[in-house]
């Protein structure tokens, strides 16, 4: 999978800005605070319809200005994609795929299949199972259209669901359909939490090797699934689906006292540790660093397991956080796979990949020049 070309109008701080990427290494260089990061979102959001960063849609588009506009040109298992991205003030954004419309920005996912690193992954680590189930949810939805729709279904039913156990008591007709609402919570769940333990299982047997790896064979890496119903590791489909059934029923008393959904995948976490210890509570920040470059190469090649091609690399300034042991490790794992990479500094990076093909691109407050292969 290669990204031929970008073009954007309007972004951020790019005021026009017309792109030919190569099929190896990019490297966008340029001061803190110039469009670095701009330039990689604008990509990222062709992939998956939303930002990366805490933004809304209408502080995307140039101060100045009412609507922007990215497209890109994709070359995916030998077809050329045109993805087209248009966002104005105050409405919905549009997204065209071949120049034909879109219904649902959802649709757009897994057309453009990207691994995105930042600094901010140190999250999955640190930070709360939101930012796991977060991770999760993206990857698995990039390889896996289904899960998307399911995963939409199931935040409505739970909205809905919590309504009625909120309203149990003063509206009469809920102790009616609350059996209703259940068994759709249990198959939509059910679903979620067979797609999340497949995935997870797959990721684990790459993150595993690639830490060992890292690390010289001296630590031990593991990840863990923590499905919210219980312990549902090797079992099929029809007997994850009875344990949610055994779980509601035995604890619907309490989630109508506490007016909450208790249990099913919105409660998940997956567990990463080190020498068998929580490597959240018990890592070293590089220990850590480490543990995020595995999942993150281990997501790569769970996709291209799936689609035939490597995803598309974006690592938004991640070299800064690594050693020099981590960076060169990085750098030579992705030499066959298209990278867009941004950097402060242009020595280090330079001469790690001196013997790579690349191209260099200098940003200065949106403008992009001093190109050099």
């Amino acid at each position: 999978m290669i990204v031929n070309n970008l073009k954007i109008k309007n972004y951020r701080n790019f005021k026009e800005v017309d792109l030919k990427l190569i099929n190896s290494l990019n490297i966008f260089i340029g001061d803190n605070g110039q469009g670095k990061t701009n330039l990689l979102e604008s990509i990222y959001l062709c992939s998956i319809g939303r930002t990366f960063r805490l933004n809304s849609e209408d502080e995307l588009i140039n101060f100045n200005e009412n609507k922007c506009t990215i497209e890109l040109l994709l070359d995916k298992n030998k077809y050329k994609i045109n993805i087209e991205l248009f966002l104005e003030k105050g409405k919905r954004k549009q997204v065209k795929i071949n120049k034909v419309k879109l219904d649902k920005t959802g649709e757009m996912i897994g057309v453009l299949n990207n691994v995105i690193f930042t600094p901010d992954d140190m999250k999955i680590i640190k930070g709360s199972p939101i930012e796991r189930r977060k991770f999760i949810n993206i990857d698995i939805s990039q390889i896996k259209p289904k899960y998307k729709y399911l995963l939409n279904k199931y935040k409505k039913i739970i909205t809905q669901r919590n309504n009625i156990l909120k309203n149990y008591y003063t509206n009469k007709e809920n102790k009616d359909i609350i059996d209703i609402w259940n068994n759709y919570l249990i198959d939509i769940g059910t679903e979620l939490i067979w797609y999340r333990n497949e995935y997870i299982n797959s990721l684990k047997k790459y993150a595993v090797d690639i830490y060992s790896d890292i690390s010289g064979n001296k630590e031990i890496f593991d990840l863990k699934y923590k499905c919210n119903i219980g312990n549902i590791c090797d079992m099929d489909k029809e007997s994850i689906k009875n344990i949610f059934h055994q779980k509601i029923n035995k604890n619907i008393d309490n989630e109508i006292q506490k007016n909450t959904s208790m249990y099913g995948p919105h409660k998940d976490d997956l567990i990463i540790s080190l020498n068998n210890k929580e490597c959240k509570y018990f890592g070293s920040q590089g220990q850590q660093r480490s543990a995020i470059l595995a999942l993150k190469l281990g997501e790569i090649e769970i996709i291209k397991d799936e689609i035939g091609e490597y995803p598309i690399l974006l690592l938004d300034d991640v070299l800064s956080e690594l050693d020099n042991k981590r960076k060169g490790f990085l750098i030579n794992y992705i030499k066959n796979i298209q990278t867009v990479i941004t950097t402060t500094d242009d020595n280090d990076l330079i001469n790690l990949t001196k013997d790579f093909d690349k191209k260099i691109f200098y940003i200065n407050d949106g403008k992009i020049g001093n190109i050099t292969n």
